[in-house]
């Protein structure tokens, strides 16, 4: 059983990590679209502010939530683009003070945890027990792609659609989110592979194993979705600024 659980473990970490390739795919390249007729880096900035508002709302009013949750002071509430003294771009800001490192770093996660819960609930996963979604192989057999099929066979499947696209972009921890996480992973990862090296296993009952398995594949059907989601907007988008190129005679350079 615990074989089973990492290795579905594993399929909703590829699965993350796809949603967050392809997030930034699309954050640069709807910045593209507005660049190529604008020509403006600042307009640019604010039309990829306006399709992800919503999101970045949820993503601010995250870290603040956790951040009072968790008795940490909060200094400050931006929803707005800003260029960092480092140059680079934020679309929002929640500063906070007096933070220890594993507070840090459950604020930081916060967006992605809010977010992920918000995939969850929006993409119905929580209505029936789904298919295997954590198992590599549902992603290429019918029975994943039943899920998603059930999913737009829905009236409200428009709006759930955009409200778990706009999450979806807007959920990952930034650079400075990730900086107090990164640290507890590494302890955490080096902790799980010396108990491996060591002969130390978790002892859970077959009902444990089997609920981890039910949670699992209910996270890998909403990230699922949304991976999904997002590669058919990623090509819409690409389809549009691959035309905008040829009439302009202009293209990006994201290099």
């Amino acid at each position: 059983m615990l074989v089973e659980v990492l290795h579905r473990l594993i399929g909703v970490v590829v699965l993350v990590f796809l949603l967050a390739r392809l997030s930034d795919w699309i954050s640069a390249h709807i910045q593209g679209l507005a660049f190529l007729l604008s020509r403006s880096h600042q307009v640019a900035t604010f039309f990829l502010f306006l399709v992800l508002a919503p999101g970045i709302f949820i993503h601010e009013l995250s870290h603040w939530l956790f951040a009072r949750l968790l008795g940490v002071r909060t200094k400050g509430f931006r929803v707005w683009p800003k260029r960092t003294r480092r140059g680079h771009i934020q679309l929002g800001a929640v500063q906070v003070q007096g933070a220890g490192p594993i507070s840090m770093a459950l604020i930081g996660l916060a967006p992605f945890i809010v977010g992920t819960i918000a995939l969850v609930v929006l993409g119905g996963w929580l209505q029936a027990r789904q298919p295997s979604m954590a198992d590599w192989q549902a992603w290429f057999a019918g029975a994943g792609w039943e899920a998603l099929t059930d999913f737009f066979s829905r009236g409200d499947w428009p709006w759930r659609f955009y409200a778990i696209w706009v999450i979806a972009n807007s959920m990952m921890p930034s650079a400075s989110d990730r900086e107090p996480v990164m640290p507890l992973i590494g302890v955490l990862v080096l902790l799980s592979v010396a108990a491996y090296f060591v002969g130390v296993s978790p002892t859970l009952p077959d009902w444990a194993y089997i609920k981890i398995l039910d949670v699992l594949d209910i996270l890998a059907g909403a990230f699922f979705l949304a991976v999904i989601g997002n590669a058919i907007v990623a090509l819409g988008i690409a389809v549009v600024e691959h035309a905008l190129s040829l009439m302009l005679g202009a293209r990006v350079d994201y290099g």
